[in-house]
């Protein structure tokens, strides 16, 4: 499946917002972000549960990864938080956005290097440090 990252970027942004203790249900996400239909969510949903950006209750399935519009999403994890810090400011987004003509057909996995190594840099500069001051290895 490919995803959307606009979508997943989006994802995020919403489900950061969830009140302390509560819940949002996958159902009532895909009718906050109606500019996305409801497989893009869906599986957009199942890459951030899988890879552990997010913490999912009552999981109904199969297996510990499968998303139902049942399912509630309780909120980001600390990889989820550190990730969306990375793509939350529009101009970092708008600028990969601009700079890469392919940006629909690359992984969420590289855009994620692509906006560290940019706030990165943004840092540095900000702070007037060696370019290589704040870098990033781990792996997300």
């Amino acid at each position: 499946m490919k995803w959307n990252n606009d979508c997943i970027r989006d994802i995020l942004k919403v489900i950061e917002t969830i009140p302390y203790n509560e819940t949002l249900t996958v159902e009532k996400l895909c009718e906050t972000l109606s500019n996305y239909n409801s497989d893009e969510i869906l599986g957009a949903m199942t890459l951030l549960n899988r890879e552990h950006f997010v913490y999912i209750v009552d999981r109904n399935g199969y297996n510990d990864f499968d998303i139902y519009r049942e399912n509630k999403i309780r909120c980001l994890s600390e990889r989820g938080y550190r990730t969306l810090d990375c793509i939350r400011d529009d101009k970092v987004w708008n600028l990969m956005k601009e700079k890469q003509a392919n940006f629909n057909d690359i992984s969420f996995f590289t855009i994620i290097s692509l906006a560290s190594k940019i706030q990165n840099q943004a840092q540095n500069e900000a702070f007037g440090l060696s370019n290589t001051f704040f870098t990033d290895y781990s792996r997300w």
